[in-house]
């Protein structure tokens, strides 16, 4: 079997895309996260906003802690959209390939982007027993 370039290619420039989002919005899900575990003690809160959070590791310098995990989270990232992208783009030339239309329709886009879908989720969740 060979390999698709031009859909190695889109499942790349995916994935980067994936990658860089990740790593800058990454702090603010940090943020959310650790406002929403916060322990409610006597009643009061720690932060009433999720701002505060970020303030918080602003004042006391640890911003450096709003990316932990962010390795892991980024290796995950990229492999379900590298997974995702290449899919789509298989299953778009393959489709038109065989169905000799130039373009693709509403129905048909959607069609292929829920099958890389189930294919994503299929790689990236079945673990081996």
């Amino acid at each position: 079997m060979a390999v698709d370039l031009q859909s190695v290619s889109e499942a790349t420039s995916g994935a980067v895309g994936a990658l860089l989002s990740t790593t800058i919005l990454y702090p603010l899900d940090t943020c959310k996260t650790k406002y929403q575990a916060e322990v409610k003690a006597h009643g009061q809160q720690k932060y009433r906003y999720l701002s505060d959070v970020l303030w918080e590791a602003i004042s006391t310098r640890q911003i450096v802690s709003l990316y932990q995990g962010l390795g892991t989270k980024n290796l995950q990232s990229f492999i379900a959209q590298f997974v995702y992208f290449y899919g789509y783009s298989y299953f778009k030339r393959l489709y038109l390939e065989r169905s000799g239309f130039n373009s693709i329709g509403t129905k048909a886009n959607l069609i292929l982007a829920a099958a890389a879908g189930a294919c994503t989720a299929i790689v990236t969740q079945v673990r081996l027993i």
